[in-house]
């Protein structure tokens, strides 16, 4: 692990030579990445049963070489939700922390005594040390990810790395200068973590179109961005609460998952439009300051923001220098698919955000980075993911180049294995970009044929939006 460790030093400094576009060809991170990737499967081996049994059902060891872990190692992404739906339909949390033992690096003994509900278990698990985030489809059946708080901090440094080039770009200083001074040496997990914790965004307002508090999957990363602005606002004054996203869809089985799911559809469908008209008014309000603004969202977020604003004849004119930042799955609630360049457009109009100020991130739940998508139109994808291609019948495929579903070996996995086949089809490029970066980069998302909707806005959608 020590070895481990000074790699992923010399993979940080690689991901800032990357994302500043001064890396043509694999270079030096390839060979870093594929050691650490290697020294994974090896500590997987040791230390996560699940993988383990895998290993030794294939007939394999510690001594594999890349192709094979590719070939006959990668793990579908329902690695995450297989346990009995039965556990949690009871209640029973020490099963379910039997089952997340599974698929993390140490055994967990935490007593579940009293555990009656998922955010309390979650709870539970973090005063312990293990830091376990969830995502949800349609189909209310959560994914669980379980990550130590200390490697949490190492993939933000490495985010941090990889994304304040590409915003420098686009926004000069304030910032994008915040975020080049952290990236322009080596900081520490501890030192990006203090930073984290200051307001050292002072520049800008964040405004979150999302629950104030909450573990599914953006909502977790929010809380940690939020206390980096002058001061924040969000959509949603109350939190998300797992047992109330799980009783949504899957049914109420008493009164208190009732009354959840009766607080969630009054703030979300009988308080819209309120809440969107208070949201609104603080963006002003922070304009007014002299405020630049922050905004995130996912795109049917966005979506709905700009109804309002058009339903109030209204435009905001936030101030120069401010920032759009949407992900996540391309419908709305109703089901609908939203175009991106319409989008983009009205975003444009109605918040008076130039079209280069309005990004787009791509990421998932059981990975640890975040792409941009560049001004060509790529997600590039940096040097601390091994990407993957491969067929319908799940075989890697020769090359990056062209379509198939998407799969990652990530080198900072360490605490669940990381080599993960996902459930989206992607198309993909290689080479160099007119944006200044090079290697592989994914042009197309969508999901596989008969692969349920991931994300708030899925899952949230059976309110009847």
């Amino acid at each position: 692990m020590q070895r481990q460790e000074n790699i992923y030093r010399q993979l940080i400094k690689e991901t800032r030579v990357w994302a500043r576009g001064r890396q043509k060809g694999p270079g030096r991170a390839s060979g870093l990445r594929h050691e650490a990737i290697l020294n994974n499967h090896a500590y997987y081996m040791d230390n996560v049963p699940c993988y383990r049994k895998l290993a030794l059902e294939e007939g394999l060891s510690k001594e594999v070489d890349l192709s094979t872990i590719k070939s006959s190692l990668m793990l579908e992404a329902g690695v995450f939700k297989s346990y009995d739906q039965k556990w949690l339909d009871n209640g029973d949390y020490t099963r379910m922390t039997q089952w997340l033992s599974d698929i993390y690096h140490r055994r967990i003994h935490v007593d579940m005594a009293g555990v009656a509900a998922i955010d309390e278990w979650i709870d539970r698990l973090d005063k312990n040390g293990i830091h376990v985030v969830y995502s949800s489809g349609t189909s209310g059946n959560f994914s669980f990810v379980p990550r130590q708080k200390k490697n949490r901090a190492l993939s933000r440094t490495v985010n941090i790395a990889g994304l304040s080039p590409q915003l420098a770009s686009r926004i000069g200083s304030g910032f994008a200068g915040a975020l080049l001074r952290m990236s322009a040496a080596f900081v520490p997990p501890e030192g990006v973590m203090k930073f984290a914790t200051r307001k050292s965004l002072g520049g800008y307002d964040g405004c979150f179109l999302t629950f104030r508090g909450g573990r599914m999957g953006n909502q977790s990363l929010i809380e940690e961005l939020a206390p980096m602005f002058s001061q924040h606002y969000f959509l949603y004054t109350m939190d998300i609460t797992g047992s109330a996203l799980r009783s949504l869809r899957r049914g109420a089985k008493n009164e208190v998952e009732r009354q959840l799911v009766e607080d969630l559809k009054r703030e979300v469908l009988e308080r819209k439009e309120e809440n969107y008209r208070c949201i609104i008014e603080n963006m002003q309000a922070s304009t007014d300051a002299g405020k630049k603004v922050f905004v995130f969202g996912a795109p049917y977020q966005f979506k709905e923001l700009c109804e309002i604003l058009e339903s109030m004849n209204r435009c905001l004119d936030l101030k120069e220098g401010s920032l759009g930042l949407f992900g996540g799955g391309w419908k709305s609630f109703a089901g609908e698919a939203i175009e991106r360049e319409v989008l983009v457009e009205n975003i444009s109009l109605k918040l008076g955000l130039s079209p280069e100020m309005i990004l787009e991130g791509y990421s998932m739940t059981e990975i640890n980075v975040l792409t941009l998508r560049c001004s060509r139109g790529r997600f590039h994808i940096p040097p601390s993911i091994e990407p993957v291609l491969l067929d319908e019948e799940l075989n890697v495929k020769d090359g990056l180049e062209g379509e198939g579903t998407f799969g990652f070996l990530d080198a900072l996995a360490v605490d669940y294995p990381g080599f993960i086949i996902t459930g989206d089809h992607v198309k993909m490029v290689e080479g160099e970009c007119g944006c200044s970066l090079s290697g592989p980069a994914v042009i197309q998302v969508g999901r596989k044929a008969g692969v349920e909707l991931k994300g708030c806005g899925g899952i949230m959608g059976s309110m009847g939006v």
